[in-house]
């Protein structure tokens, strides 16, 4: 990571400026999203490769991800937002923020799969 990521990546981490950001080009500056109400998520994917070419596993990380508290209960987060900063244009971006995505997606789907398998494991003992 170069001195100007670095530094642009602090930026955005912070709370005031993030939220800022979406306001402004989510909601055209209505201040709809606060500050006090998003916190720091953990930002690394992990890729574990599958077939016949195993390779070691692989570490990705977004830039800045947080989730909104805007409505949230005990079971789920409703609202998580990321930034990915990039000084220059790159065409594969969309595909990077995709995997990202869909690797929040499956550490998601397996934090559901064992909640539900311990509910059911609870509800009949």
């Amino acid at each position: 990571m170069g001195k100007i990521d670095t530094v642009t990546k602090k930026y955005l981490s912070k709370n005031t400026i993030f939220a800022d950001a979406f306001n402004f080009y989510v909601y055209d500056g209505e201040q709809v999203i606060k500050a006090e109400e998003l916190k720091e998520m953990d930002t690394t994917e992990i890729i574990l490769p599958y077939g016949e070419n195993l390779s070691e596993p692989v570490q990705k990380f977004r830039d800045v991800l947080k989730y909104w508290n805007c409505k949230q209960d005990e079971e789920a987060i409703y609202m998580i937002l990321g930034i990915e900063e990039q000084s220059k244009i790159h065409y594969a971006m969309p595909v990077k923020n995709c995997l990202y995505d869909a690797l929040n997606y499956a550490r998601q789907v397996e934090r559901a799969k064992k909640s539900y398998k311990k509910n059911k494991t609870a509800m009949s003992a």
